[in-house]
């Protein structure tokens, strides 16, 4: 059963989300990033990554996404187009009329056919932890510097 540590929603409303927030932020104003990818170790690897400075959500599929979109804000969408169920630049079309301020990443093995507005490519699986943390960083304007790790 999925479970969200950053919506206040009632538990029984979240039963039919697809959505899974993996690990939590302990900065109240962190930004909201909804990871679009049906790859499970790539939304553990970019949570790792990203949380705490961060609030990450993460879908595998184009229609859960496109559900969490309507109902919540993100201020940035990372996504791997590659999914199964559905057009990506669709979705795209429609997070710029539903959400114009959020960010976007494709972050995917293939480069897309279109330039990204608001937004930036990495490819999968050749960028390092250091480039996708500055590129992530950048689009919202996080600051360059890695975070460190508790000592």
């Amino acid at each position: 059963m999925p479970f969200d540590t950053t919506s206040t929603t009632p538990r029984s409303s979240l039963d039919h989300d697809h959505s899974t927030a993996i690990g939590f932020s302990i900065y109240v104003t962190a930004p909201r990033v909804l990871h679009i990818d049906s790859d499970a170790d790539t939304a553990l690897v970019l949570t790792a990554l990203l949380v705490p400075e961060t609030r990450v959500t993460h879908v595998g599929s184009m229609a859960a996404a496109q559900e969490l979109l309507l109902r919540e804000q993100f201020a940035l969408v990372v996504i791997d187009p590659e999914l199964r169920d559905g057009d990506a630049s669709l979705l795209l079309d429609n997070l710029h009329h539903l959400q114009p301020d959020a960010r976007v990443l494709v972050y995917s093995a293939r480069h897309p056919e279109a330039s990204i507005p608001g937004g930036a490519f990495l490819p999968k699986p050749w960028t390092s932890p250091r480039q996708l943390w500055r590129t992530v960083s950048d689009l919202l304007e996080l600051g360059s510097t890695m975070p460190v790790e508790p000592q």
